[in-house]
């Protein structure tokens, strides 16, 4: 069995980037037109921080009999199936408490539920998503779903 599907941001994540993407550039504009140098650091700084994480963008997943492999921007991250247990997930809440993330145009870092706990997630739609749950170290990571 080997499945491939196209990864594509909900649109609430699309809306959500753009406004954001809106106060950067604003920011961006103002700082080097009437701020100083502090300023500009600090909104290069910030910048970086919104961007870098957008090449970490999974674009594409692939399953095997063996494997899931999540293809994104730059690199692949790839799972083993006998080392995670896999679980369907259907909140969309799950993306409200962020402890090291950024949902700029996907959802990448860490985040914590009361009902999950504290996991890593790295997705671009909310609203089908796996969790594997590493057999070894009870690590979580949230993923898409291969299924629509």
């Amino acid at each position: 069995m080997n499945i491939t599907r196209k990864l594509l941001p909900s649109r609430m994540l699309i809306i959500y980037s753009i406004i954001i993407s809106a106060i950067v550039g604003y920011a961006i504009y103002y700082a080097f037109t009437e701020g100083n140098t502090l300023i500009r650091i600090v909104v290069i700084i910030a910048t970086l921080l919104i961007v870098l994480p957008v090449l970490r963008m999974p674009v594409s997943i692939n399953e095997d009999n063996d494997t899931i492999r999540i293809k994104l921007i730059v690199g692949e991250k790839v799972f083993l199936k006998k080392e995670h247990t896999i679980t369907h997930i259907k909140t969309k809440s799950l993306f409200s408490v962020r402890l090291f993330a950024t949902s700029v145009f996907l959802y990448w870092g860490y985040f914590w539920t009361k009902s999950i706990g504290t996991f890593y997630a790295l997705c671009v739609d909310n609203t089908n998503l796996i969790m594997l749950t590493n057999k070894n170290d009870g690590s979580k990571i949230v993923i898409d779903s291969l299924f629509v």
